[in-house]
């Protein structure tokens, strides 16, 4: 072998050792998400995932060899790949763990965010974060004097032929080698098991392929089309009751009162007393929900700001793992809440305790409608030191009242903290106990972001008394195994002067909130056919919600929980008790279930691609 290829393959061999021990490691940092399979079925997982590591290491080993003219430069470009493809994994622990998913074109938003989600990973992963700064310097140094030692290449007639010719080689192995279409994440579902998948892409080869992808409009899931047929009966069974009519008249509230909805940050349902938590960590949100009107626990359809604002103001399904902020969708034609109520003389305002320009969730906010939209650097005045991602809710909320005097009503506003954005708590602020886990300063925080909720809404409440609460969040926070319990968030409606205190026995969508505003404030969603996918708790009594996780699609009719693997349609049958769901049997009812699930899905993905969602009402009214 010469010498080129020699080189070429010592760095393709150190990435691929590099990819392999880190997919080891987010194996066991992740374990509470394999504990049903043994051993050798995840490193049958993470080796069936050769394809996409054999192109990350041809990648880095390309990108190395552009600098073999040069002995030192070698050394210097060789060692940094390899430490950044460390590192890169790594992150892409970190990342799955919060958000469910792998890095990929989020990976931008690192670059304003940078210090935060350093800080944010050194307080919740200091371990595993601290050691791998160690390990990496000690990897680069290791790595430079390895490469120290290689000869350079001479630039000589045959020097573009061999560059070339290691260019082909690198996109031999980025295609996927000898198969008939090219690599391509979907294929990462090679095994026919969702929660495996995972083990089998590596997050380097996923980020590369979403930045490659970045200027390419982003493509609509995979899912099995269902037939004509089935897609207009399974409207038929979910929509069966949109002729059914109000117990009263719509509006239920003739005055336009001003409205607030509380996007709080992260609130996980499963750490919550009302939802079976022991501990009671939110005793201001425990004495609303009391008084107020709510289902017995709300879906979240994403894992990110922008994803739940996305399905509450536009009551539409996301881009399945992905969400419309940043991409080409943002500029669709889409039909807001925000905006109907603008029509009608609302002020809209979105308030966000970070930067206006995390994850694009600022600009989103505008796009669906709220008028103005403000961010830390905006606030000045604060009692409270900055957490690692932006300001405390006390002192958003402060800001908030101020920017409300000057506001003319009737107002509708969207708050979305970053107290609980972090793991940490200004100084002074008694820690109390709820667990011997570390994971009681995480509980701290949400209890203490509900103490800021309940200053604010009875402040709102003295000053504006003619105001509802419209009280859920963006999405789960992170840490939590399983499918169902990441997507469980909190959701109340309180408004006692005019809405009486009541819980549904039912299982609500984010969806929903649209719908069930314009019931309340403008009108009757359904005789005005607006292209809402949700329902409302005012005109509805069936309802439904979904979920996507790492290729499974969860649908939730009636108590009853079906998770489809979108790769082979294969699924599971559960039923929700206790907020848990429980394997069951799948009979004739459950099949019907996964047709409307994939009847909706395919459906609202197809509108969304096409920028044709306002054609929902088509499907949804006859």
């Amino acid at each position: 072998m010469t010498l080129f290829l020699k080189r070429y393959f010592k760095l393709f061999l150190l990435a691929y050792i590099i990819v392999l021990l880190t997919k080891i490691l987010f194996a066991f940092y992740l374990k509470e998400n394999y504990t049903t399979y043994n051993i050798s079925t995840i490193l049958g997982a993470i080796f069936a995932g050769y394809k996409f590591d054999f192109a990350t290491s041809a990648f880095i080993a390309l990108l190395g060899n552009f600098f073999d003219f040069n002995k030192r430069f070698y050394a210097i470009a060789s060692s940094f790949f390899l430490t950044s493809l460390f590192l890169l994994q790594i992150s892409d622990i970190l990342y799955f763990k919060e958000a469910g998913r792998h890095i990929g074109y989020e990976v931008l938003d690192a670059l304003v965010d940078a210090k935060s989600l350093v800080m944010t990973a050194i307080t919740q992963d200091g371990i595993l974060t601290i050691a791998a700064l160690i390990i990496s310097v000690i990897l680069f140094i290791v790595f430079y004097k390895i490469f120290s030692h290689c000869q350079k290449e001479k630039i000589n007639k045959y020097y573009i032929a061999k560059q070339l010719f290691l260019i082909l080689l690198t996109i031999f192995f980025i295609r996927g080698m000898f198969q008939h279409i090219p690599l391509n994440p979907w294929q990462s579902n090679i095994l026919g098991d969702a929660k495996l998948a995972p083990l089998v892409l590596n997050g380097t080869y996923n980020t590369v392929f979403a930045l490659g992808s970045k200027s390419k409009k982003l493509t609509m899931e995979k899912i099995q089309k269902p037939s004509k047929g089935e897609i207009t009966q399974s409207f038929e069974e979910l929509y069966s009751d949109s002729n059914a009519t109000s117990n009263f008249p719509l509006p239920l509230i003739k005055n336009k009162p001003n409205i607030v909805l509380f996007f709080s940050e992260s609130w996980s349902a499963h750490y919550m007393k009302p939802y079976g938590y022991q501990a009671e960590t939110t005793p201001n949100y425990d004495a609303l929900l009391k008084q107020s009107l709510h289902p017995i626990v709300m879906i979240a359809n994403g894992h990110r700001t922008t994803e739940g604002i996305f399905a509450v103001t536009a009551s539409m399904q996301n881009p399945l793992g992905r969400s419309v902020a940043k991409t080409n969708l943002q500029y669709n034609h889409f039909t807001s809440i925000i905006n109907e109520l603008n029509k009608i003389g609302y002020n809209s305002i979105f308030f966000q305790g970070t930067a206006k320009e995390t994850s694009g969730t600022g600009s989103l906010a505008q796009q669906m409608g709220f008028k103005k939209s403000y961010g830390k650097r905006d606030v000045k005045k604060r009692i409270f030191e900055e957490n690692d991602w932006g300001i405390h809710d006390f002192d958003l909320y402060n800001f908030a009242m101020k920017k409300l005097e000057q506001t003319d009503k009737p107002f509708v506003i969207g708050i979305n903290g970053a107290t609980t954005h972090n793991d940490k708590l200004p100084k002074g602020i008694k820690v109390i106990h709820f667990t011997d886990t570390s994971f009681n300063i995480r509980l701290n925080v949400l209890h203490f972001a509900d103490a800021a909720l309940g200053d604010f809404v009875k402040r709102v409440q003295k000053k504006y008394p003619n105001t509802i609460f419209v009280l859920f969040a963006d999405h789960c926070g992170g840490g939590l195994s399983g499918t169902l319990e990441n997507y469980e968030i909190p959701f109340a409606i309180y408004a006692p002067q005019y809405i009486k205190a009541k819980k549904l026995d039912h299982v609500m969508s984010q969806r929903d909130i649209a719908p069930t505003l314009y019931d309340m404030i403008i009108g009757s969603y359904k005789k005005d056919r607006l292209p809402f996918s949700g329902k409302s708790i005012f005109s509805d009594k069936r309802f439904f919600a979904d979920y996507y996780r790492s290729g499974i699609l969860g649908w939730i009719e009636n108590k009853k929980i079906v998770e489809i693997n979108l790769q082979n349609s294969t699924y599971n049958c559960y039923v929700m008790k206790n907020f848990q769901k429980v394997p069951t049997q799948c009979t004739q009812e459950y099949e019907k279930l996964k047709k409307h699930a994939l009847s909706f899905t395919y459906t609202s993905q197809k509108l969304l691609f096409e920028d044709k969602t306002n054609d929902f009402s088509r499907y949804r009214y006859k």
